[in-house]
């Protein structure tokens, strides 16, 4: 109650608010040896304040909330000599560089700027498998968010086509909505579908963190399989940077990122927006794709251009209020507008050719939050942030002719008269339905730090989501007896938290108390009268679940990490209710999945052998999940597919990731993942042998590898100018797309898919424009993913990025 009554007294006095003087400030760097190189595992410490930090695997170091004053750095790299540097804070952001080397004196640069900080090193030092993926190094180049996410060990991205299509996220063989996507540690679903990793452009994230099977409890939402947490920029400096790509199947990327910050009184604009346009017509082939002789009825298998998959969205998110002032360390107001029309080309296969569906979607989402390091009194920390948003959307599909491959109406029996769809039209029945989502969404996070080795966390969310349809091709009786849909998710954790050992281990144990509920009420056709009457369903489902995560350093380059989780993951609105725009029928009957996930990981280095840095990083894993809840098989009678819970599975596997750099100018990753998932269910409650028992779980790639090369050549062609080169090679091994004699008959098996990526970029000697140029699927290699669903082949793109200030 007193934080509430705490943000009431923020919002009655502005004025006071804005009359405050910045009086701390942000100090921070990076240490490199005299070649340059980072200098890993130096420690960092302002004497006077007696505040010590480790640099991480850049080199990087950070104190925030610093009172102006002058102070002394001292540096020291293991059990050398120790390096003192005087500094001085007297603005919101000094940025101090410190070079060390063995013979001469060394040199403190003030005044440089260093941008983002990796918190690989902090994540992991906490014991759950995560990957950290950075964007400064990509962000100037035509790459998607997913498409560095799909790079990275233990991740696939299952993406059903081109830019805008469906996109399902699989951690170690976890997929679909049991992997979370967080925005700031905020439910992606809060957003609304028009703002996703689709549109997020890479120049608006700062870092992406990736939390394999066990996820911490700050992120107080069901992630059973694991989480995706973008972390956006939200740099105080003043900054605006404009880009903009064009490439193949007349795709069109902009986006432009603006902030400022008055450092007198601390208010702060941050402004982003974006567009994105794709026709999405690459060609496809393959054993589905063809057309029909009218005169003979021959099939003819063809390679054909999609006709009716083009993507539009756009939209913008700004942010106003105060930051790193004495009452708040961020303050903010946002508001997120965001709009996307999709056409769409087929159903749940590509079985059928579609012409004229399309949907259509707009998202309007108010949020506030409110962040405070030492709040009322030292070592409590506070953030708090709420939304509202408002989701319309719109399925149009009223036309019943059919379509070939060509994008022709079909006139089989050659009289003049074009085919139909015997339902109406091309998804199901004929539809204009229209459905208002409103989502509301709170979530307060409390740490309090007991003292330097113990802390405390505690965090709720609140989720409510409501949902109201209408139709007017349905009749009357119908419309009258569909009522909205009704889900509110209440998640409440905890964690305690130790640093024990001279901080070698690190433990959080922590808890998870899920509370579902879902009302609705429905019209449903009676099979022998024909009469609709009213269906109403209600369930409330209340769930636990625990965990514990821990790491502890043998030496300073090598690090053993675990985490073992009972992990839940509820229904999603979508599965329950269904989405006709996606082709999903309801499944009002889901049960909770439940998972035993466990890690454990061996890391090690960063080690230096003169110009050479070497880190290698490994998770091996296990997961027992019953109930899981997945996509059922699509099938010839119908064009939609719904969601089932399946028998209890059972998964184990790897991930190796090899590191490597060559005085920061050649850089090597490589990576390699793969997991068995069986059905481990033998008998059914009748003693009857499963079907399914010991088969390989369907439709999910269990065998990847990705190697990246990326070049850095500074002083080419021009003084101060750079030139950053990247080859991608990534490998997807062969997998089930179903068992044999089940479901559909198309691919068994999706085969082996290799894809060779290239791309380049030249940054001006005035830093301010970059030109890039990216092929992707250079070999034009065939690439499928949910049910052999047939992805863009070879594309190349330009962009041309301007920092204006």
């Amino acid at each position: 109650m007193r934080i509430w009554i705490y943000l009431l007294f923020l919002l009655v006095l502005p004025k006071w608010a804005a009359g405050q003087q910045v009086n701390t400030g942000v100090l921070s760097g990076a240490v490199m040896d005299e070649e340059g190189a980072p200098a890993n595992f130096a420690i960092v410490r302002i004497a006077e304040l007696n505040l010590v930090t480790p640099c991480d695997s850049l080199g990087k170091y950070k104190f925030e909330n610093i009172p102006y004053n002058g102070y002394t750095l001292i540096i020291q790299l293991f059990e050398g000599p120790e390096k003192k540097v005087p500094v001085k804070v007297d603005r919101p952001d000094v940025s101090v560089d410190v070079i060390l080397d063995s013979g001469s004196e060394k040199k403190a640069l003030d005044e440089v700027v260093v941008e983002g900080k990796s918190q690989k090193r902090v994540l992991e030092e906490q014991g759950y498998a995560v990957n950290v993926i950075e964007t400064k190094t990509v962000e100037m180049q035509s790459i998607q968010a997913n498409e560095l996410l799909d790079r990275s060990a233990g991740v696939r991205i299952r993406q059903q086509g081109g830019l805008g299509s469906n996109i399902q996220y699989n951690i170690n063989g976890l997929s679909g909505n049991s992997v979370k996507i967080f925005i700031d540690g905020i439910p992606i679903s809060s957003y609304g579908p028009s703002f996703s990793l689709n549109s997020i452009p890479t120049s608006m994230i700062e870092r992406i963190e990736v939390f394999k099977g066990v996820v911490p409890s700050q992120l107080s939402d069901d992630a059973l399989g694991g989480a995706v947490n973008v972390i956006l920029k939200s740099s105080i400096k003043n900054m605006l940077t404009a880009s903009y790509s064009y490439g193949s199947f007349n795709t069109h990327q902009f986006n432009l990122n603006g902030g400022y910050r008055n450092s007198k009184n601390g208010l702060t604009v941050r402004a982003s927006g974006f567009y994105n346009y794709s026709d999405n017509s690459y060609k496809v082939w393959g054993e589905k794709v063809y057309i029909t002789n009218s005169a003979t009825g021959k099939i003819q298998r063809v390679t054909a251009k999609r006709f009716h998959d083009a993507y539009k969205s756009y939209g913008g998110k700004f942010d106003i209020g105060f930051t790193n002032v004495k009452w708040a360390d961020q303050f903010l107001f946002g508001v997120v507008i965001s709009d996307m029309a999709k056409e769409v080309q087929h159903g749940a296969t590509m079985e059928t050719v579609y012409g004229n569906r399309n949907t259509k979607q707009n998202t309007q989402l108010y949020s506030l939050t409110y962040a405070k390091q030492d709040f009322l009194t030292k070592g409590l920390k506070v953030n708090f942030f709420s939304s509202y948003s408002k989701l319309n959307r719109a399925v149009i599909d009223t036309v019943p002719y059919i379509y070939n491959w060509f994008g022709q109406l079909i006139d089989a029996n050659n009289d003049g008269k074009w085919d139909r769809w015997s339902s109406g039209a091309e998804g199901s029945n004929p539809t204009l339905q229209k459905s208002l989502e409103h989502n509301i969404t709170g979530r307060l996070n409390v740490s309090y730090d007991l003292s330097k080795q113990h802390r405390l966390n505690l965090n709720y969310m609140l989720s409510h989501f409501s949902r109201d349809i209408d139709d007017p091709r349905l009749t009357q009786v119908e419309r009258d007896l569909m009522d909205t849909r009704y889900m509110t998710k209440h998640v409440i954790s905890g964690a305690y938290e130790t640093n024990l050992f001279k901080e070698r281990l690190k433990t959080s144990l922590f808890a998870k108390q899920y509370t579902q509920n879902v009302r609705l009420k429905d019209a449903v056709r009676e099979s022998r009268t024909g009469i609709y009457i009213p269906y109403e369903h209600s369930k409330t489902t209340p769930v636990l679940g625990y965990g514990l995560a821990a790491s502890f350093t043998v030496f300073p380059k090598i690090m053993l990490t675990g985490s073992v989780e009972q992990a839940v993951r509820l229904p999603e609105g979508t599965e329950v209710f269904g989405n006709s725009a996606e082709n999903i029928d309801a499944s009002y009957e889901l049960k909770p999945e439940r998972s035993q996930n466990v890690n454990f990981g061996l890391n090690l280095g960063n080690f230096k052998l003169k110009n050479h840095n070497l880190a290698f990083v490994s998770n091996f894993f296990y997961r027992n999940t019953t109930d899981m809840i997945r996509q059922a098989v699509p099938t010839q009678v119908s064009e939609t597919y719904r969601f089932e819970n399946l028998l209890s599975v059972s998964s184990k596997g790897a991930d190796i990731e090899l590191l490597y750099n060559y005085k920061q100018r050649l850089f090597f990753a490589g990576n390699v993942s793969m997991f068995n998932a069986r059905f481990n269910t033998e008998f059914d409650g009748n003693g009857q042998r499963y079907y399914y028992y010991g088969k390989r779980l369907r439709n999910a790639p269990y065998f990847t590898a990705n190697n990246n090369v990326r070049l850095s050549l500074p002083n080419i062609i021009q003084k101060e100018a750079l030139v950053s080169m990247y080859y991608n090679f990534g490998y997807v091994h062969e997998f089930l797309r179903d068992w044999e004699g089940i479901g559909v008959n198309n691919l068994p098996v999706i085969p082996t898919q290799l894809i060779h990526d290239l791309g380049v970029a030249y940054t001006l000697p005035n830093k301010k424009l970059t030109f890039s140029l990216d092929a992707k699927n250079i070999l034009d290699h065939q690439v499928f993913d949910n049910w052999a669903l047939q992805k863009p082949g070879r594309a190349f793109y330009a962009k041309v990025t301007y920092k204006i200030i």
